[in-house]
């Protein structure tokens, strides 16, 4: 049992994964092959077949085949029963010794790789042709073996999660802001049309910084699937995001900003088309993270979308709302040429109130939902990586629902006046803080081995 001080290293250390490049351990792992790793077989095979703990994704598969004489041709790579993926010999394979390296990844885009060797033998010969081996240089600089997940392998993956994580929330905390907050502040006669506007304004300055985190994690996933030198080759890189459950999510994600983008800027002009179009795309950004992460390679998928998607929305609505409270409320209300500003704040805080209290514990219970999903069992909490990360990031939920019950109860009582103003924005910032820190915390989560789906020796 590690001591009291190793879970405060254990999170200095989580957070350092966002800045500094490492590789994560893999999600998904090969169960069996035929031939099998290692063997010696008296008939060569007519195919080459691969089975995973998990359904792997075609477009992120290969399989190569390297024997005596250079590489085997091998007919068109297609699934097979039980998670599994199979090629067949296009020709009758000659005694000696042969590798089989290989890639795959799962339905949330964690792609591994590895290798194995069999022999064909020859019952007139004593000396086999040993295996084409690959050098340690390159299998290092490849990343493979079957514990490395080279999608997460580079820091500027988990940094561009990071970023649309964050973007995402205050995308729809703006939505949260100028649908669910603004509309029973203006009923009580306080003017909210700066509010609005700023909060548009700041929603789409976000979108830019969404849509370019979501351009630099789709290169470094195809840069880890085909290599670097083939990142941005059409041939490979449509079939990734139109043929998987990832790319499939991605392009969710991507396409729901463009959608928000021309709702917001048309909602200028006519809200009865501009709305609409924004909502539809917030909720494919919604989808975006359920159905590029842990959530799509789950055995009960729609459970675990469901509650994702739940999740995602809920915390966008409580802590992307709060963030615009601050950061578009606030100011806007400060501005108000006529009667008690402070009044004005304690207002818009008090409109906001109401929907936090209904999102925040929508999120908590999406998120033990999720937690219980993915880990499978309770001892699974402290032995795995997974486990040790999410009860981190557990006690940092607590530090912000404590801090979000405390401007409820406390914080909000004293608005009214100038220093309750000041306070508030004291303990809201804390609030944002501490938010930031889970996501970050998340962001590690989404890279880390899932418990439930692991394979015990």
């Amino acid at each position: 049992m590690p001591r009291p001080t190793a879970l405060t290293r254990r999170l200095s250390g989580a957070l350092a994964l966002l800045i500094l490049p490492s590789l994560a351990s893999a999600h998904t792992s090969l169960r069996r092959s035929e031939p099998a790793k290692g063997s010696r077989l008296a008939v060569a095979p007519t195919r080459i077949a691969l089975w995973f703990t998990a359904r792997p994704q075609l477009a992120f598969s290969k399989i190569r085949l390297i024997g005596p004489g250079g590489e085997v041709v091998l007919d068109r790579l297609v699934a097979d029963t039980g998670n599994g993926v199979h090629a067949d010999l296009k020709s009758t394979l000659a005694p000696g010794g042969y590798v089989v390296e290989w890639q795959t990844a799962s339905a949330d885009g964690h792609p591994i790789r590895g290798e194995f060797a069999f022999t064909i033998a020859s019952a007139d010969t004593t000396a086999i042709a040993a295996p084409a081996q690959v050098p340690d240089s390159q299998m290092r600089a490849e990343g493979m073996g079957q514990d490395s997940a080279t999608g997460a392998g580079y820091s500027e993956y988990r940094t561009a999660r990071w970023l649309e994580f964050v973007a995402l929330l205050t995308v729809l905390g703006a939505l949260g802001f100028r649908h669910g907050v603004l509309p029973p502040l203006a009923a009580r006669g306080v003017p909210t049309a700066d509010a609005a506007d700023r909060a548009r304004r700041l929603g789409l300055s976000v979108l830019v910084l969404y849509a370019a985190a979501a351009l630099v994690r789709g290169y470094t996933e195809s840069a880890a699937v085909h290599g670097a030198a083939r990142a941005l080759d059409a041939s490979e890189l449509v079939p990734m995001l139109t043929g998987t459950t990832w790319g499939i999510g991605w392009l969710f994600g991507l396409v729901g900003a463009a959608l928000v983008a021309l709702g917001w800027v048309a909602s200028k002009r006519n809200i009865a088309i501009g709305t609409p179009l924004a909502l539809t795309g917030a909720l494919g950004m919604v989808l975006s993270p359920a159905l590029s992460g842990h959530a799509a390679a789950s055995r009960h998928f729609m459970f675990s979308i469901v509650l994702d998607v739940l999740h995602v929305a809920g915390a966008g609505v409580w802590l992307g709302g709060l963030l615009m409270v601050m950061m578009a409320g606030i100011p806007a209300m400060r501005r108000l040429p006529d009667g008690n500003k402070d009044a004005a704040v304690s207002a818009l805080v008090n409109s906001f109130h109401p929907l936090a209290l209904f999102c925040a514990p929508i999120v908590i219970l999406a998120g033990l939902g999720t937690s219980w999903i993915r880990l499978g069992s309770p001892a699974a909490l402290w032995p795995t990586s997974y486990g040790r990360t999410l009860l981190v990031k557990i006690g940092l939920v607590i530090l912000v629902a404590g801090m979000g019950t405390y401007n409820s109860i406390r914080a909000r009582r004293r608005l009214g006046a100038p220093e309750g103003t000041r306070h508030f924005r004291i303990t809201g910032t804390t609030e944002l803080i501490f938010a930031a820190l889970v996501l970050a915390i998340t962001t590690i989560l989404v890279t880390t081995p899932v418990p439930s789906e692991m394979v015990v020796p």
